[in-house]
């Protein structure tokens, strides 16, 4: 094939990838081997090829089933076909061939035009794919209960051996999709973008000095700061990150549920919260929006996030950037839509700064039982120096909404008041133990926080909010992934999962970014 002819079938295949993967655009998972039995490669010219058991075309399938699967050997695709023998027909194979014919094909047939060509076709089905928020093969991990529970001194060789393979898998699932705006010939591939971006949030260090010493780690060129920053500002506005980072999050949330660790016909509690980035610039930066004086600044990055609070599932089901726009009824109406479509909800909790009628009647309106204390408002004082403790005022009255204040008294002997539209009794001898241990699942999601500052998020002055935004969410897209493993490797190697965790968030953080997922 001419170099000048070579134009032509790029053309053709890039149209015919778009129109095949339009056919699944319903589906937000598709196999790989459905779309490429489905895909036209009759403009992948044939070269000299005397037929002798398999056809040229089930061959080029076979190469780019390897290559979109991410499988760096033929003995390792020859292997899955084979515990799948239904793909391997879908391919065009009666039988296998064995590694030798497969060898022999790609290293003497093709020719060094055609083998770009399937590179082309692998770069562009990535891409494709990625504009319409489709994931191919998104691999399940089941978590398989042990036989028996190993012994104390092999739980640690275990452990470890399931930490790196379950970070290779991930690595592996979620690189392609992480889009560091790249090109074809670019010096540095994905792979070392994102194993910087782990190594400076493991080490909560900025741009520049990260760059210095994840280089004397590698003892390799890597990215410079410079470099990193220029990427991730190449992004053209925050809805193309954000849509990056929610198809990351639907191959984990897929990824959690067909593990069985969620179960979808469980409710579930949730909280809601806000979380600030401090921030000392101009306050007429784009998404920089005010705050209480705090730590020498009245400014911040401010993000919502809904929480499952549940011991050992507190994932992170969705953040959002907050601006100075967005009102307290529009994040919520934006993080319940989300997570109802996910999970069912049992309880909602969220702090004083909800305490209003308009939020209130917000979580109403999705039907959801909700815990909040109340804002130490004229009323609420007034009321707690009238009534004894515990008290339940039924269908309180806020303005346009209605619902129950619980007065009960802390272990200090404080009086506390809650809102709430759940049906309390005053006379439980044990009501006001039940209110705060409920309450207290909300500290979950102040906990998610930390994990994420302190172990994936890196730092920066950066006044450019792509850069924040973009950090953020790669921190708690992290933070899930950890809480997936930790879950995962407590299932394999004791058949059931404990409220501590096995790994730290440091330690998977570590493998994570020391794994090489293979083409990942």
């Amino acid at each position: 094939m001419k170099s000048n002819q070579l134009a032509n079938p790029k053309i053709t295949i890039e149209k015919e990838i778009y129109s095949t993967i339009k056919l699944f655009t319903k589906e937000k998972n598709i196999c790989i081997v459905d779309f490429l039995e489905k895909l036209d490669i009759s403009s992948i010219k044939h070269q000299e090829y005397r037929k002798i058991k398999f056809s040229y075309e089930s061959l080029i399938r076979f190469i780019l089933y390897q290559r979109l699967k991410k499988f760096r050997f033929i003995t390792q695709t020859r292997q899955h076909l084979k515990n799948h023998p239904e793909e391997a027909i879908q391919l065009g194979f009666k039988r296998l061939p064995d590694r030798r014919q497969i060898g022999y094909f790609q290293n003497h047939i093709i020719d060094d035009e055609t083998k770009e060509l399937l590179t082309y076709i692998e770069d562009k089905t990535n891409e494709i794919a990625e504009k319409f928020g489709i994931t191919f093969d998104v691999a399940t991990i089941k978590p398989i209960k042990p036989k028996k529970i190993s012994k104390t001194r092999n739980q640690y060789y275990i452990k470890d051996k399931k930490t790196r393979e379950i970070c290779h898998l991930i690595k592996k699932r979620f690189s392609p999709f992480i889009d560091f705006k790249l090109n074809h010939n670019s010096v540095y591939k994905k792979k070392e973008f994102i194993d910087l971006m782990i190594h400076m949030g493991l080490t909560r260090d900025f741009a520049e000095n990260g760059c210095k010493t994840f280089k004397e780690i590698r003892n390799e060129k890597s990215p410079n700061s410079d470099t990193l920053l220029y990427h991730i500002k190449n992004h053209r506005d925050l809805k193309e990150i954000q849509k990056m980072y929610l198809t990351l999050f639907e191959i984990m949330w897929e990824m959690t549920k067909q593990s069985n660790i969620i179960d979808i016909h469980k409710s579930y509690d949730v909280a809601i919260d806000y979380t600030e980035w401090f921030y000392y610039g101009d306050r007429s930066t784009p998404m920089v929006v005010g705050k209480k004086p705090e730590r020498g600044t009245t400014k911040c990055y401010k993000f919502a996030t809904i929480n499952i609070v549940e011991s050992g599932k507190r994932f992170t089901l969705l953040a959002l950037p907050v601006n100075q726009f967005d009102t307290r009824e529009k994040i919520l109406k934006q993080l319940f839509t989300y997570a109802l479509k996910r999970i069912k909800i049992k309880r909602v909790y969220v702090d004083r700064g909800f305490f209003d009628s308009t939020s209130i009647n917000t979580i109403k309106q999705f039907r959801l039982k909700f815990l909040m204390p109340c804002t130490a408002n004229s009323r609420i004082k007034r009321l707690l120096e009238m009534l004894p403790s515990p008290t339940v005022i039924n269908d309180y009255e806020m303005e346009n909404s209605k619902f129950n204040v619980v007065i009960v008294e802390d272990e200090g002997g404080i009086k506390r008041a809650f809102a709430t539209n759940e049906q309390f009794n005053e006379n439980d001898v044990d009501l006001a133990t039940r209110l705060f241990l409920l309450y207290g699942k909300r500290w979950g999601i102040e906990t998610s926080y930390k994990v994420k500052k302190h172990s994936f998020l890196p730092k920066t002055t950066s006044k450019n909010y792509l850069i924040r935004i973009f950090y953020f969410l790669f921190s708690v897209l992290m933070y899930n992934l950890w809480l997936l493993a930790d879950l995962l490797i407590w299932l394999a190697i004791f058949g059931e999962v404990q409220q501590d965790h096995l790994i730290t968030s440091k330690y998977f953080g570590t493998v994570l970014y020391t794994i090489d997922p293979g083409g990942g």
